[in-house]
């Protein structure tokens, strides 16, 4: 099923719910601190893209490993852009995530570059050395 733009914007209203969204789909709560050992309940911290042990305080980062990870971009622009990608036929140019995002050329096309790579079908060499 595919989302409408109205839709989107109603599951992801602001870069809360798009950090919450990450944090669940890759922990979630009841997700077993690595520091005291202890499965918690983890609270966002305002400051950075974190999420805090209610036990120990020990820190979880969401986005390490995405492609937004180093990017001061929003994650709400950076969700309706793999939006964008996923609902289109044909891909979406650089130019066209600038005007759809209101964001400069350049910080577009980092974001295309980004998203087409984590994109990309595992190679057969990729998928056979995985299986070892």
């Amino acid at each position: 099923m595919q989302l409408t733009v109205r839709e989107f914007f109603k599951q992801f209203p602001d870069d809360a719910s798009c950090l919450e969204h990450l944090f669940t789909v890759h922990f979630g709560q009841g997700h077993k601190c690595s520091k005291c050992e202890r499965e918690a309940k983890w609270y966002p911290i305002k400051a950075e893209r974190a999420y805090s042990c209610q036990w120990c305080g020990n820190h979880l980062h969401p986005t390490v490993g995405t492609p937004f990870a180093r990017s001061r971009t929003a994650l709400q622009l950076w969700f309706y852009a793999i939006y964008l990608f996923t609902t289109s036929r044909h891909g979406v140019p650089a130019k066209e995530l600038q005007r759809q995002l209101g964001v400069t050329y350049k910080c577009a096309w980092r974001m295309g570059h980004e998203i087409r790579n984590h994109m990309v079908w595992p190679t057969l060499t990729e998928k056979t050395c995985c299986q070892a």
